[in-house]
């Protein structure tokens, strides 16, 4: 389904920076992958199948080296094509959103114990981080946690469309997940979740019994095309991620008709000559 917004002629909306995290795990056959359902009631992307993932705070660019495990920023940032500290604030955000919302924590204590997560402590920041005054990487320094930022793989880069009036840039991860953790849904901003393979999230998809937005749908695309994690980790970008910002074409009436890829040949690339590389 495509959403009813915008007017091509409008001045976009700012982009805000994002980070989500594609976890995944082996399987006898291929990988499985977790999607979470977004509530009906979210101002983005209501009741859609998604990667857990969010916007960056800002005290997520200020997480201390020591907390931040064996991750090479520099080349992160190279990879992302952002600055450092945009960029160490998109792998903070990763792992805190991860948490928030799929209750998977990448991180380990001083000394390489792993964390606990029915800790008492560990339970309450969880349901803490619903709200604006959580402070996510101040309790990372409190507990000495490291967090496993070195995990995370970037992948691909989305920008929401112009015509959306909440837009997005977007940092995909690649992530396996913790051996012993079991992923819940907060029931605060995800109401599901599930493990799938990306053929069958398409399939699901294709027959109506799921719902996904427009990056959601490309990027299990691209992952189907892989039979197992080592061939999908390999598969992981070595060069600056390439911007995919997907245009909307609107109708008389303003409503979205489709959405062109920026690989479309009829792709107005006229339109957004930032993106050409």
């Amino acid at each position: 389904m495509v959403p009813p917004h915008a007017d091509d002629g409008e001045r976009p909306a700012p982009l805000r920076d994002a980070a989500t995290v594609i976890l995944l795990r082996e399987a006898e056959g291929p990988p499985l992958l977790l999607l979470l359902r977004r509530h009906a009631r979210s101002g983005f992307a209501a009741g859609a199948w998604v990667f857990p993932g969010g916007v960056v705070d800002h005290a997520d660019r200020l997480l201390p080296a020591a907390h931040r495990g064996s991750v090479d920023l520099s080349r992160f940032a190279e990879l992302l094509g952002r600055r450092p500290d945009v960029t160490l604030g998109l792998v903070v955000a990763a792992v805190r959103e991860t948490f928030e919302e799929a209750g998977v924590l990448l991180a380990r204590r001083r000394g390489r114990a792993p964390v606990d997560l029915s800790d008492p402590e560990v339970v309450a920041l969880r349901r803490a981080l619903g709200h604006a005054d959580a402070d996510f990487t101040a309790w990372v320094r409190a507990a000495g946690l490291v967090l496993d930022l070195g995990a995370l793989v970037p992948f691909s880069r989305w920008l929401t469309p112009a015509a959306e009036p909440r837009r997005y840039d977007t940092i995909f991860f690649l992530a396996r997940a913790p051996e012993g953790q079991v992923a819940e849904h907060d029931e605060v901003e995800t109401t599901g979740l599930r493990w799938t393979t990306a053929a069958d999230a398409l399939a699901d998809a294709q027959r109506g019994e799921l719902a996904l937005i427009y990056p959601t749908l490309r990027t299990l695309e691209a992952l189907a095309a892989h039979g197992d994690l080592g061939a999908l980790f390999a598969a992981a970008p070595t060069t600056r991620l390439r911007p995919l910002q997907p245009h909307a074409v609107t109708g008389a009436d303003g409503r979205i008709t489709d959405i062109l890829h920026p690989d479309d040949p009829a792709y107005p690339w006229e339109r957004y000559p930032e993106l050409v590389q």
